[in-house]
């Protein structure tokens, strides 16, 4: 059986009971709770003004009921139902008369004649069309074949001039005096299909008829799927689940109902399961691959739908399937995850105090979103304004990555450079001996041991043995030996260099310490870019280099060699499990992290050593990897992108420039009487920065637009933005919105609700984020 046909009769009882459900007190907790003893069927008003629609399925044959009648085969899986005027049935009656007696004696004697042999009803009465009188015989026959029976009757009894009278009449239905009876006592009811059961009453017959009545018709191609109705009538397949019914080729689960309407066209309902509606709902509304995202979802749209029961019930209906009520695409949107999700939260929905809540959710909400009664005049306190992502450091925590390497402890921003050379040389090969570089440790003479490892790197790049540790490895007079070695062959400084070309390289204040026999050295390694001296002018030849000194040297070395290490550079998605997730075209390739990687951070245009970094996608970073692949060296250049859990959303910013003209166009459709504008301000903003009130200034004064209102005047994606004007001489030539979000901002962000997903917060928990107070209710 369908239990389809749950109209304006019904909605009242049904709105009724949810009223009650909701007020049943539980006096220890003082709490209303709402349940459910089952799950209810909502009404989707698909369409509220068609001329006739398709109704098919791939199953065997569409089966139809009204109200009061039993389900119809129709023996066929493709119907068009219209609507037409009503036509009452008409029907032939007969009667057997004498006619044309010349007199009223005459005819009372035929009368008389005829019951006394016949025992038959005969009556006299006068023909006024020919002025002969006729005797009219028995009861009317509502067949020929009755009228027939008769007439022989009479000439058997010698009664031979009879003739058979036939009549037409027009039959008015029962279920027509009900619809008029019902359009009667229904007020404001948009249906003109009759849709109240009539149990076993009769309709009162003294009521006159409902003037143009209209009544559904129904064509197939069987003889069953041929009928009008002045009743709604709901079609579904024999089998729902495997073959759901199809309205005009998109399947819809549940069953398809239509009937006339207050316009004369069909309204076209899909009445179907909260559930099963759900499944239409969520990968429509939210579609993202989360599956928490999406479970919040269904719990958001299976509140909303509850407590929107009755919304078009004039109508009707309850909702429509578009951003007026919740976007809803029947079978054809249906998904594996949104089935999952909308299963896995069965009878789920948000309360406050009990009650279901109002659960308004919007695309993008711009990084916060608003309070319900600076948008829709709607002041819950579960509908105020939050930010869109985790309080502090949690929103931040999957994101993550880290490093075990304790970062440089500096007060001199000058060896801030010194702890990035320092890490791209020990990401290389070069010693590093201490677990935290600091001031001191740059301002210290390196080990022997170090001083070996560190040359024999660059001895390696020149292509040389690399020199043994020993002492005093790091005076200048020491290091430019070893350096000669590398960059010249033996005795090349002495032989290319006269002493003039030696005194001119070396004119530095302390040029006389250096001992003769490296006199040449220096004085090539200066001159070829491979040595330096201190900032005083002086070499200081027996003083060892610092390490923070010998670094540079080397530095500069590679530098002039370009041999410094390459970084590799991408822009990144959210980290994943601590890994570095580098977008590559529509791809995305992933990288292990090294537990000791050396990790940089940008604060301003510096580079800083840090423990620890957030990833949330758009960082640029320079990166090396080791022989395995895994990443080494991370410097991390953030991104200018919102951070919030939305920032996923490609609606996320926008810019919308209008005429001064097109500005007041568009508001003059919902503000009257503003002359010429002038100029456009945000009087006020609400919790998120919203504009909750714009003021307008024209020619005839000063117009206050408020609210919602204000993004629908507009017509821009969101009512969070500000404004740049452009003058032509005094006047405001242009505006220029820049804005955030998209949608009203009131609610569970869907874009937000995606991104906490993705952090690993779990759908009970989206939903309390962004509906402050609620807790969830199962129903049924």
């Amino acid at each position: 059986m369908f239990y389809t046909c749950l109209m304006t009769f019904v909605r009242p009882l049904l709105i009724s009971l949810l009223i009650f459900l909701l007020n049943i007190t539980n006096l220890a907790a003082d709490l209303e709770y709402f349940r459910l003893a089952s799950e209810p069927l909502i009404r989707i008003g698909l369409s509220t003004n068609a001329s006739s629609v398709s109704i098919t399925t791939n199953d065997s044959s569409l089966v139809a009921v009204s109200p009061d009648e039993p389900a119809r085969m129709l023996a066929t899986a493709r119907v068009t139902v219209s609507a037409r005027a009503y036509r009452p049935d008409e029907v032939e009656n007969y009667r057997i008369e004498f006619q044309d007696i010349p007199t009223q004696n005459d005819a009372n004697t035929l009368a008389r004649d005829i019951r006394e042999a016949t025992g038959e009803t005969a009556l006299s009465s006068l023909d006024p069309a020919s002025n002969t009188w006729k005797v009219w015989v028995g009861t009317v026959k509502e067949s020929i074949i009755e009228a027939d029976e008769l007439k022989e009757k009479l000439a058997e009894k010698g009664f031979e001039d009879a003739v058979v009278v036939t009549e037409k009449r027009t039959v008015i239905s029962d279920d027509a005096r009900a619809l008029s009876q019902q359009l009667k006592t229904d007020g404001v009811s948009e249906v003109r299909s009759l849709i109240r059961p009539t149990g076993s009453s009769k309709p009162s017959t003294s009521e006159p008829i409902a003037s143009n009545l209209r009544e559904v018709i129904v064509s197939g191609t069987s003889e069953a799927a041929r009928y009008s109705s002045l009743k709604s009538v709901a079609f579904g397949s024999l089998n729902e689940r495997a073959h759901p019914v199809r309205m005009n080729g998109k399947a819809y689960r549940g069953k398809i109902e239509v009937f006339v309407n207050s316009r004369g066209s069909l309204t076209v309902v899909n009445v179907v399961p909260l559930e099963d509606y759900l499944l239409g709902v969520v990968p429509a509304e939210l579609g993202l691959p989360e599956l928490e995202a999406q479970k919040a979802q269904a719990v958001a749209a299976r509140t909303y739908a509850v407590a929107n029961i009755g919304t078009y019930g004039k109508q009707g209906f309850d909702m429509v399937p578009t951003v007026y009520s919740q976007v809803y695409k029947g079978v054809s949107i249906e998904t594996k995850m949104g089935t999952l999700a909308v299963q896995q939260t069965r009878g789920i929905v948000a309360t406050y105090q009990g009650k279901p809540i109002m659960a308004y959710f919007t695309s993008t909400c711009g990084g916060r979103t608003e309070s319900g009664a600076n948008i829709f005049d709607n002041d819950q306190p579960y509908l105020q304004g939050v930010e869109c992502s985790l309080e502090g450091r949690r929103h931040f925590e999957p994101f993550l990555i880290k490093t075990n390497r304790q970062p440089a402890k500096l007060r001199d921003d000058g060896n801030l450079e010194l702890v990035r050379l320092m890490s791209v040389y020990a990401s290389n090969g070069f010693q590093l001996a201490t677990p935290q570089m600091s001031d001191d440790w740059f301002d210290d003479v390196p080990s022997d041991v170090e001083v070996a490892n560190w040359l024999g790197n660059v001895a390696g790049k020149f292509g040389k043995a690399g020199p043994q540790p020993m002492r005093d490895q790091a005076t200048p007079i020491a290091l430019a030996r070893t350096l000669s070695s590398f960059v010249y062959p033996p005795g090349y400084a002495d032989t290319m260099l006269t002493e003039s070309d030696i005194d001119y390289q070396l004119a530095f204040d302390d040029a006389a310490e250096i001992p003769k026999e490296r006199r040449a050295d220096f004085a090539l390694l200066l001159r070829d870019g491979y040595f330096s001296i201190h900032p005083d002018l002086t070499l200081k030849p027996g003083r060892p280099f610092t390490r923070g000194r010998l670094l540079r040297l080397i530095n500069q070395i590679y530098e002039k060699k370009k041999w410094t290490s390459q970084m590799l550079v991408g822009t990144t998605k959210a980290s994943v499990g601590g890994k570095l997730v580098l977008r590559t075209g529509k791809t995305e390739r992933q990288l292990v992290i090294r537990p000791d990687v050396f990790l940089f951070r940008e604060f301003g245009s510096t580079m800083y050593p840090v423990r620890e970094a957030a990833l949330v996608g758009g960082e640029t970073v320079n990166y090396q990897l080791d022989a395995l692949g895994a990443v080494k060296y991370l410097e991390i250049k953030p991104s200018v992108s919102p951070t919030v859990a939305e920032n996923m959303s490609p609606f996320t910013f926008w810019n919308t420039s209008l005429s001064a003209g097109q500005v007041q166009s568009r508001l003059s459709r919902y503000v009257r009487g503003i002359g010429t504008l002038y100029d456009l301000n945000v009087k006020k903003v609400g919790y998120s920065r919203r504009a909750i009130e714009l003021e307008i200034i024209g020619s005839n004064g000063t117009k206050i637009l408020k609210g919602g209102k204000i993004r629908s005047a507009l017509r821009l994606r969101e009512q969070l933005f500000v404004i740049n004007k452009r003058y032509s001489g005094s006047a405001v030539a242009a505006y220029t919105f820049t804005g955030r979000g998209w949608g009203h901002g009131v609610g569970m962000c869907q874009y937000g609700a995606f991104g906490l997903a993705k952090m690993g917060v779990k759908f009970d928990e989206i939903i309390r984020h962004y509906y402050k107070g609620s807790d969830l209710t199962k129903m049924y």
